[in-house]
């Protein structure tokens, strides 16, 4: 598509309301969660909606961005030293199982509490007509269910781990804190997906709701020293996502990533973009044709890209698709492994361990790059991913 076709798409239908409803929106202190929802924020903003940001201060220009109002909500927990190095060494020393565990069993339900205090009190001041929680904020459900507001879970790309460890982990961590507020059983809200559900469900919950995706409009428009004449030569896009270089317990582990991936860039005669966050200043290149940048607007660089070097997290990969640029997935935490595995089977890329050397590095990204099927299979997916319903929000509240 070229860029009018993308920006009509993200407008989201239909156009307008009669009586405009007050959408409430909540996410939890991930880098890129704000962005994770913009399948939701666009369409809501486009039909008209009054549309408010409940989260952690660190989300306040993202909402200012987007156009939307922002309350603070909770804390910037994440951005502790000691909760990231207690979460790294776990992933080191014990594998991602435990370290999800731990997560999304321990951690997030310590911090619903406090955040569903927080919305209450929001919420009995100036009551919305619809929640939109992301999946994993616990607090934003619980504070719904307490004030009988309809809600409905955004799937951020955390939805099959949660789907996964809620009856063994995440209930029951939950179920002290539900019944001091007078509520039953805790219980994952309908949700919300920006994909096909089988795509990254290996048993899709009922549910779930698959509806089309959308980008804010800013994340499609390159930079200038990005928007030339392409070279001859093929583009390699690298980034491992903006968690695993903020959590300064995994920044050794996947810097040496990056480096065997720099070092296979440099073996198979590319041009090709680093996005490294925080470590990018900690990277250096001698090969010219290898730049490497904290940031770029990922979904824009992927409809120039011929491969995506990626970590896998669901936003990432479903850019990805709507760029129907072939993947190399390196799984790193959380959901990622498995969406990489799950984009490898369906023929829209390969995967590799992260501990994979820059041989088998560049071997893979030389396949990928050599091999038609996989973009063929990706402009397959960017036509089913196109072809699902667009959310309605008035339609959606009626349903609910």
């Amino acid at each position: 598509m070229d860029h009018d076709q993308i920006a009509a798409a993200n407008l989201g239908e239909p156009l307008g309301v009669s009586v405009p409803l007050r959408i409430a929106l909540t996410a939890e202190p991930i880098p890129s969660h704000v962005s994770a929802l913009d399948y939701v924020t666009g369409p809501a903003l486009a039909q008209g909606h009054d549309v408010a940001l409940y989260a952690p201060v660190m989300f306040r220009r993202e909402a200012q961005r987007r156009g939307v109002e922002f309350h603070r909500a909770g804390t910037d927990w994440t951005c502790d030293f000691a909760v990231q190095q207690a979460a790294s060494e776990i992933w080191k020393e014990s594998g991602n199982a435990p370290f999800n565990r731990y997560i999304f069993g321990r951690l997030w339900p310590d911090q619903a509490g406090a955040k569903a205090q927080d919305l209450i009190t929001e919420w009995t001041r100036e009551r919305p007509d619809l929640v939109i929680a992301e999946c994993s904020d616990l607090g934003a459900h619980l504070a719904a269910k307490v004030l009988h507001l309809p809600v409905f879970a955004a799937d951020n790309g955390l939805g099959p781990v949660l789907v996964d460890l809620w009856d063994t982990d995440i209930a029951p961590a939950l179920t002290s804190l539900h019944k001091q507020h007078g509520q039953d059983t805790p219980v994952l809200p309908a949700m919300l997906t920006p994909a096909p559900a089988q795509w990254f469900y290996e048993t899709p919950p009922p549910s779930v709701r698959a509806v089309r995706r959308t980008v804010a409009e800013f994340r499609i428009v390159l930079p200038e020293w990005l928007d030339r004449s392409p070279s001859t030569r093929p583009l390699v896009y690298v980034s491992l996502g903006t968690l695993t270089t903020a959590m300064s317990g995994l920044r050794t582990v996947v810097g040496s990533v990056y480096r065997e991936v720099m070092a296979a860039l440099s073996a198979i005669g590319c041009e090709a973009i680093v996005s490294a966050g925080e470590l990018a200043k900690d990277l250096r290149s001698a090969d010219r044709r290898i730049r490497v940048v904290e940031h770029v607007p990922q979904p824009a660089l992927l409809r120039r890209a011929d491969l995506f070097v990626t970590h896998g997290g669901r936003a990432s990969l479903l850019d990805a698709v709507q760029g129907a640029t072939p993947v190399l997935g390196m799984g790193v935490l959380a959901d990622q492994p498995d969406n990489a595995a799950a984009f490898a089977r369906r023929g829209l890329g390969r995967a590799l361990e992260l501990t994979a050397t820059r041989g088998e590095i560049a071997d893979a990204m030389t396949a990928v790059l050599g091999n038609s099927c996989y973009g063929a299979a990706m402009t397959a997916a960017h036509v089913e991913l196109s072809q699902l319903p667009p959310l309605d929000l008035t339609e959606l509240l009626a349903g609910g």
